[in-house]
């Protein structure tokens, strides 16, 4: 009862606040035309491949959310060419009262709540859409013409909507100990079948003239018209925070959840951040005995668009912090 009031009481603030600064739907905007939302924290050069691609599949603009990652001053350093182009904005917060360490709170409460629904109130009018995903998620076109894919081209055909919910495909360690030289699309290669129940899950890509705010969950969005639902890739209405059945003609949402296992064991140190569900031992030998198909699309995909720029910016960063790679290289 006490979570259901605070819920009604956070909902009522949205709304009369929304009333207020948002007298109408935005029918512009002023930046690029798609941009991803990410929370981060210790993630490191995992950062570049995960900008690097998106911005490769047609992301203009990526914001990082940086919750108390443990040397801000390297994800800067790190990402001053990204921030210069103008691609990234860096956000930093390490401020506990942004952030509940405790289990049973609201959603918008834990750190990733937190940055998405900041995303949503400071960048509502720059874009048309915003795909809200973590830097362990990649996605992946399917349905595109010419030898690269185009996120713009293929969102177009859905602005009738409010938002687009993407399915999953997690993948496994694919055997790997530590973590790889290769990039993570060309590394990881087990990935579950469709009938594995973490596949349900989506990730939404909203229109954000139509986003009033997030929901409960990381999964799923409250939009201005509370009659309007997200869509699958088919164009089919999603309830809550999975769709059925699991579509990945067009579009897909690579979920890398446990990498290597020892990245899988500082993952676990490191914490969640949109809940306080830990990850375990066991959580790691599901997700990776699920892990029996072979995905290789990522593979081309990473090699054509990042791989030799990825390895000299890392060569780069390596020189000019003067240190080795197991100190620059962080979550392993």
């Amino acid at each position: 009862m006490k979570n259901s009031f605070r819920w009604l009481m956070a909902c009522l603030y949205i709304a009369f606040f929304s009333i207020l600064v948002f007298p109408r739907v935005v029918t512009s905007y002023r930046g690029a035309y798609a941009s991803i939302c990410t929370n981060v924290k210790d993630e490191g050069t995992y950062l570049l491949e995960f900008i690097l691609y998106h911005h490769w599949i047609g992301f203009g603009k990526i914001y990082v959310m940086d919750y108390n990652s443990s040397r801000p001053l390297f994800n800067l350093r790190m990402l001053m060419p990204f921030i210069r182009s103008g691609i990234v904005e860096y956000h930093y917060d390490a401020d506990p009262k942004h952030h509940s360490h405790e289990r049973g709170r609201l959603f918008v409460e834990y750190s990733q709540g937190t940055a998405f629904q900041r995303c949503i109130d400071f960048a509502h009018r720059d874009h048309v859409w915003m795909a809200f995903i973590d830097a362990d998620e990649y996605i992946v076109l399917h349905d595109y013409e010419g030898g690269r894919p185009n996120i713009t081209d293929f969102l177009r055909g859905y602005e009738k909507y409010p938002g687009l919910a993407v399915n999953m495909r997690v993948f496994g360690s694919s055997g790997h100990i530590r973590r790889p030289e290769a990039g993570t699309l060309e590394a990881y290669t087990k990935c579950t079948p469709s009938s594995a129940y973490e596949n349900r899950h989506i990730k939404t890509i909203g229109r954000l003239s139509q986003v009033l705010s997030i929901g409960g969950n990381p999964h799923e969005f409250r939009y201005f018209n509370a009659a309007h639902k997200a869509v699958n890739e088919r164009g089919i209405p999603i309830q809550g925070p999975m769709s059925l059945p699991v579509s990945w003609d067009k579009i897909v949402l690579h979920h890398y959840v446990t990498r290597s296992l020892s990245e899988f064991v500082f993952k676990m140190q490191r914490g969640p951040g949109g809940s306080q569900n830990k990850r375990n031992m066991d959580w790691f030998k599901a997700y990776d005995g699920n892990a029996t198909e072979i995905c290789t699309e990522g593979v081309p995909l990473w090699r054509v668009c990042c791989a030799s720029k990825y390895a000299s910016m890392l060569a780069a960063l390596r020189r000019s912090t003067k240190q080795g790679s197991a100190r620059v290289v962080r979550g392993t």
